[in-house]
């Protein structure tokens, strides 16, 4: 397969969409018509551009040739962006799929590829101390077995902020690493959930970000911890404006991708012992700062319990429009 050069401009300047903004009708069993659902990439570049979005953010896993050149040449036609997402590999012997699905990826004129190291939530999946340093120890050791490929591809891999991090330990991860393709995919939101002030998160990994996953959220007390929502931009608490001025100031070539996901709010169950089993480290006044911030901005959460499938399909798609023309108007995106 020939690998074309990647061009040297792209129009960074409209905001794009994660496939997770669209999970409702990413391969989607309800049959509507009037929110059909996405059966792959091509489907979805084709209602991002119809809905006025610059580009997507979206798996590749399981592309083949001949669908990586169809959808190389829709994203030309329609003068759109297209960022990727890749499992990272947790074993070497998962290298050579890594490898394929990065030559696919660059043949289809992608240069990022966004991923997560862990891929559940940290308070989740992980229950000592000792099992986030074998982790940890595990997402080094892979990284370096990734960095060759990409370096030797050309194509960037940005890791994100995905409730497994803290900032600090993700600032480390990209210091140690110290390579000019692997990077950063900032979440606005992500690491509110891991006692994290948005702000203090972006002054630790701004310096590394490749991509972003935009989004606004909103919190509400309850008897465990916090509540925390996605929310439509310009609704939740983020400073949204610093966010994505301080990004571009770090990578002017930098691209911001909307991951407005319409679901119930996350549980965080800070104030559980099984919580802090490996968070120990954090200070307490990170905590109490934490808290004091979630009991003065407490408000309603969306829910979409009560709602049937063509109903949140509509909610799924307003939640889209609505942060599109907020950004459009606001963010100058």
């Amino acid at each position: 397969m020939t690998i074309p050069e990647f061009p040297a401009i792209f129009d960074n300047t409209k905001l794009g969409i994660v496939v997770h903004s669209y999970g409702k009708r990413w391969h989607a069993s309800h049959q509507s018509s009037d929110y059909p659902g996405f059966s792959d990439a091509s489907d979805l570049l084709a209602h991002c551009h119809a809905i006025g979005a610059g580009g997507i953010q979206v798996g590749v896993d399981g592309w083949t040739e001949d669908f990586t050149k169809k959808i190389r040449d829709q994203r030309e036609r329609l003068d759109m962006y297209l960022e990727g997402s890749i499992g990272m590999p947790k074993k070497e012997t998962e290298l050579v799929d890594f490898e394929k699905q990065v030559v696919l990826a660059k043949e289809a004129g992608i240069r990022i590829l966004r991923t997560v190291s862990l891929g559940p939530r940290r308070y989740e999946a992980l229950h000592s101390r000792e099992a986030f340093l074998t982790f940890q120890k595990q997402a080094i050791h892979m990284l370096g077995k990734t960095e060759g490929i990409l370096s030797k591809h050309k194509v960037k891999l940005a890791i994100e902020n995905h409730k497994d991090w803290r900032a600090h330990e993700l600032a480390q991860l990209m210091k140690g690493i110290s390579s000019e393709w692997v990077g950063v995919t900032l979440d606005f939101g992500n690491s509110i959930a891991l006692m994290e002030q948005p702000v203090h998160t972006l002054q630790l990994l701004a310096p590394y970000v490749f991509s972003t996953h935009v989004k606004d959220m909103a919190v509400r007390p309850y008897p465990e911890g916090f509540q925390l929502s996605e929310v439509p931009l310009g609704e939740g608490l983020i400073d949204l404006k610093k966010i994505v001025n301080t990004c571009k100031e770090h990578n002017p070539s930098i691209t911001f991708n909307l991951e407005m996901i319409t679901r119930n709010p996350l549980l965080i169950p800070c104030l559980t012992p099984a919580y802090w089993t490996t968070l120990g480290q954090v200070p307490a006044s990170e905590l109490a700062e934490m808290l004091t911030w979630v009991n003065s901005n407490g408000s309603n959460l969306p829910s979409v319990n009560s709602l049937g499938p063509e109903a949140l399909l509509a909610k799924e798609e307003k939640n889209v429009l609505t942060s599109l023309a907020y950004s459009n108007k606001n963010l100058n995106l």
